[in-house]
């Protein structure tokens, strides 16, 4: 039977618990290796490797930015394995190779120009596509299963994300529609939920707008879909970082049954016509005030997002594996 490791950034003593990780990248991506479609090989996950001499592929998950320790030891695993001709996959989800920090001085000693790529949309490969030549994308699947569309007039929104999107989200607020009350919930890490209490005095918020905090979970995000009227999700499309960002947050938000308001990033335009422009101020002031307007929609997205599963993105992983 042969091997495959995923280094990631945790001890994993059992392989389930890659699921519970905070990094969407892992969660949905390394963890599709669980499926029964990989029962032919033994699958494992950590930030160390066991048994190295017998590994037949090596895939690399993302290196956290505070795993200073784990630079030089993953390094020498890939050059190790790299020297006895084993496969190497990187799974690259965030374009941080022009960045000036660990993880991006860790991508550009780990990965040679050569080197199996993948990336999650196709916009991160064309950052990429200049100076490596072997680049694949692998979309990331539904984390949810498919909701039935709400139909809710709460004046009650949702935003769920990882705190580096917050800064989004601060710049929006102050641009909320001022004609009647609304509540604002937002569901992140306990990191996001202590950067917005440290900084809770600088955001300007409209007196209309009533802000709830909530830690983000699956079970929690479930829960909160069923009293709101609808997800925004702010970005910045000229940030060249987060503008290659796969579309899990906007299918997890369809599946979820709620209109959604959010930036167009490239890999959102094939849902282009089901969301509103979140950047748009008089969008955005029409969808907040009658996101019913856009329950439709949902209908056509929800639709396109089944192609999504984890069943059919892990063929897709078991495919790379076999050629």
């Amino acid at each position: 039977m042969k091997r495959i490791h995923w280094l990631v950034p945790y001890k994993i003593n059992h392989n389930h618990e890659i699921l519970n990780s905070n990094l969407a990248s892992i969660r949905l991506r390394s963890a599709l290796f669980n499926l029964p479609i990989f029962k032919d090989y033994k699958v494992t996950f950590s930030e160390n490797i066991n048994d190295i001499d017998e590994l037949d592929y090596l895939f690399v998950g993302k290196i956290s930015a505070s795993r200073e320790d784990l630079f030089n030891v993953w390094i020498n695993y890939i050059n190790s394995l790299r020297d006895k001709k084993t496969n190497i996959f990187f799974d690259y989800t965030d374009h941080h190779l022009d960045q000036k920090n660990l993880i991006g001085d860790f991508y550009k000693k780990a990965i040679k120009d050569d080197d199996l790529i993948i990336t999650s949309s196709n916009k991160l490969k064309s950052h990429l596509i200049d100076s490596y030549k072997k680049i694949t994308v692998i979309e990331d699947p539904i984390e949810i299963e498919i909701q039935k569309i709400k139909k809710n007039n709460s004046n009650r929104f949702l935003f769920f994300g990882h705190p580096t999107n917050l800064k989004y989200l601060f710049e929006k607020i102050p641009f909320w529609d001022q004609s009647k009350n609304y509540d604002l919930v937002i569901q992140t890490s306990d990191v996001g939920l202590n950067l917005i209490q440290e900084q809770s005095k600088y955001i300007q918020k409209t007196p209309n707008l009533n802000i709830h905090l909530q830690h983000w979970s699956i079970a929690n995000m479930i829960q909160e879909s069923v009293l709101s009227s609808g997800v925004i999700i702010p970005g910045d499309i000229n940030d060249k970082r987060k503008n290659g960002v796969s579309h899990n947050r906007l299918i997890t938000a369809f599946a979820l049954g709620l209109p959604v308001a959010a930036s167009k990033y490239e890999s959102y335009l094939e849902f282009d016509n089901q969301f509103a422009d979140i950047d748009d101020k008089k969008e955005f002031i029409s969808f907040v005030k009658n996101p019913s307007l856009y329950q439709s929609r949902v209908k056509l997205a929800q639709k396109k997002i089944k192609n999504f599963t984890k069943e059919n993105l892990a063929s897709k992983w078991l495919e790379l594996v076999i050629n």
